[in-house]
């Protein structure tokens, strides 16, 4: 007998109806997507263990995609140091070939170097012969006058006999002042070139000969033109491979991604050479100078004054109104600051008690030293070096600490820097009449006065000075070619592991090698001036194309690979930068390939844990319709059964 449905039947059948079209949907769900269920709810007991390893899985995932866009960073700077690498190499093997020739030769020799006295007759009498500027006469009698402090008695020698030229010669050797370069053999004296003045009268005497002149040929200046023109373009190749950009920032440019970080406004050999022309403004010769970046302008100068040395040469002095116009206080003694303060004369030092007391100077820095409590070691030095633990300065022979002392706590010493010597500074804003750029070569101790060397031709004679009014629109300033920052960052590649990221357009390794290709690209390798039309007391050196190109070897040497030589200065080399970038390298792809390993077992085990076999979902599936049909059916069924239905 069929009876009524009640309500509750009727809600009975409705739940398994709804029952059997939630197994419906779910095994549905699992047949097209392959997962146990939507919801993390669905997967029970699981559920915390899914949810674990999916967050590992996430992070392990966002560490692989910040490694992989390092890894393209550590490759593009691997790729700028081996064309930094190669370019240099190529330039050195060049460089090598052009020291092998006799370069003393290719400097123009007006004089001839040496001088013979080949008769042993009385040719000598009479004759002067002007050394250093000062003349000297030999004599074969004592002048009415008397002897002069200059005269080379040969009164008691005798002409005609075998030895008698290298007798006189002799009598010039006992006269002249000791001079390691003056050399004598027999009857013969090799001297500097242009150390002695060519119209002595003794080099046009009978008996006497000289060197043969010599000048570059053609074939040496074409060799010398195509080492500086390689020496240009290498520097522009080591522009353009430290000016490099991945990702939106330069890589070398430590931290400061707007700008590139290497400044080389020049464009052709030409122009740099008239920059830097090698005789009144040579390419910066230490590390502080190539990397000064200071300037001063009437606000701090007061008025100034510009005016050559009374030498008649290339020297000149700009003098400011105010004191310590060209001085930058950076120390000031003190128990915290420095503590006491020990100067010693023998080795040229000042130490500090305090650790890093002068871990903000650097070699080559000129540094100035006030307070009355310094005594006479209050003045101007170039430092040589700082040391590791910043306690002792050394500074060069040529600026020695003036006594031993020791001052307690650093009384009211002031330490003070100030345009390194040999920056080169930029004077804008004076007119065409003034040269655009000096070279420093000192500064006075109060700071008024700064010391230069200038194109004489360009800047106001001496008894002519001129005065620029302190409010005037113009500026001296010095500019490094590093424009970049200093900031080291740490990059995070593992929750446990980090590379450290630190090479910058500005380290030694760079900076011996812009220098080394300045010191052949600049003008004037071989001085090619006439000694007869210079002035002032400048002489000419044949030995500075020799000196230059063995400091440009040097340079690269140490640049390339110092052997340690250097040990506390960061990145001193190109073989410790490709040590860092490859170790770095080596360290990250070890990091990826693990996090790929990670990954794959993380998402392994997720799988393992939220998948199911698509087949037999869709099995269920098919069992899971047939039962809810057979559910909507009976509901069907009951739902069309009523009283008047049972009536009937």
């Amino acid at each position: 007998m069929v009876r009524v449905p009640t309500y509750a039947t009727y809600m009975n059948l409705m739940n398994g109806t709804l029952a059997n079209k939630a197994q419906f949907d779910l095994y549905n769900y699992q047949s097209i997507t392959g997962l146990k269920s939507p919801t993390y709810s669905g997967y029970g007991m699981s559920a915390n263990s899914i949810v674990s390893l999916e967050a590992s899985l996430t992070v392990t995932k966002n560490f692989m995609e910040t490694n992989d866009i390092l890894n393209i960073e550590l490759k593009t700077m691997n790729t700028s140091i081996d064309a930094v690498s190669k370019a240099i190499a190529d330039f050195k093997s060049s460089l090598t070939s052009f020291s092998g020739m006799d370069l003393d030769k290719i400097t123009p020799d007006y004089t001839g170097g040496e001088i013979s006295f080949t008769s042993n007759n009385d040719v000598y009498n009479g004759k002067t012969l002007t050394i250093d500027g000062t003349q000297y006469t030999f004599r074969t009698a004592e002048p009415a006058g008397g002897w002069g402090a200059n005269d080379i008695d040969i009164s008691g020698l005798t002409p005609g006999s075998d030895t008698y030229g290298a007798d006189v010669m002799a009598a010039l050797e006992a006269k002249l002042p000791a001079n390691d370069e003056f050399k004598f053999d027999g009857n013969k004296f090799t001297f500097p070139l242009y150390t002695v003045d060519g119209a002595s009268s003794v080099l046009n005497a009978d008996g006497v000969t000289t060197g043969e002149p010599h000048e570059m040929s053609d074939e040496q200046a074409q060799v010398l033109q195509q080492l500086q023109n390689l020496a240009f373009t290498t520097m522009q190749v080591l522009t353009d491979s430290l000016n490099t950009s991945a990702n939106g920032k330069y890589l070398f440019g430590g931290g400061v991604s707007i700008n590139p970080p290497v400044n080389f406004p020049f464009t052709t050999l030409e122009q740099f050479q008239q920059y830097y022309d090698g005789v009144n403004v040579k390419y910066p010769g230490n590390s502080s100078a190539n990397l000064s970046t200071r300037e001063v302008d009437g606000s701090q100068t007061g008025d100034i004054t510009l005016e050559l040395d009374a030498d008649g040469g290339n020297k000149a002095t700009i003098t400011a109104a105010n004191a310590g116009a060209f001085l930058t206080p950076v120390i000031k003694g003190g128990e915290k600051t420095t503590g006491d303060l020990s100067f010693n004369a023998a080795d040229n030092t000042i130490k500090a008690t305090e650790y890093g007391a002068f871990n903000t100077l650097s070699a080559g820095d000129t540094l100035v030293i006030g307070g009355n409590d310094a005594g006479a070691n209050a003045k101007s030095y170039i430092i040589k070096s700082v040391s590791a633990d910043g306690k002792t300065v050394t500074v060069e022979e040529s600026t020695p600490i003036a006594a031993d002392m020791t001052i307690a706590d650093g009384g009211d010493a002031q330490f003070s820097t100030s345009f390194p010597v040999g920056s080169v500074i930029n004077l804008d804003g004076f007119g065409n009449n003034v040269a655009p750029q000096a070279q420093v070569t000192g500064v006075s101790p109060d700071g008024t006065e700064l010391y230069i060397t200038v194109d004489p031709n360009r800047f106001p004679a001496n008894g002519a000075a001129v005065t620029v009014p302190g409010s005037g629109k113009w500026s001296i300033s010095s500019e490094s070619y590093y424009q970049g920052g200093q900031l080291a960052s740490e990059k995070r590649i593992s929750e446990n592991q980090s590379v450290t990221m630190d090479i910058t357009a500005g380290d030694p390794a760079f900076e011996q090698l812009f220098r080394a290709l300045g010191e052949i690209a600049q003008g004037n390798l071989v001085n090619l001036q006439n000694p007869a039309d210079m002035t002032g007391s400048e002489k000419i050196d044949a030995q500075s194309a020799l000196d230059r190109v063995e400091e440009a070897l040097t340079l690269i040497k140490n640049g390339t690979f110092n052997g340690a030589a250097v040990t506390n200065s960061k990145n001193p080399d190109l073989y410790t930068v490709q040590a860092k970038l490859n170790a770095n390298t080596v360290v990250l792809k070890n990091t990826l390939d693990n996090q790929t390993l990670v990954k794959t077992n993380l998402e392994s085990n997720v799988s393992s844990l939220k998948n199911v076999d698509k087949t037999e979902a869709a099995v269920k599936a098919l069992l899971a319709q047939a039962n809810l049909s057979a559910s909507y059916s009976v509901l069907q069924v009951a739902m069309g059964t009523s009283l008047l239905n049972y009536l009937k």
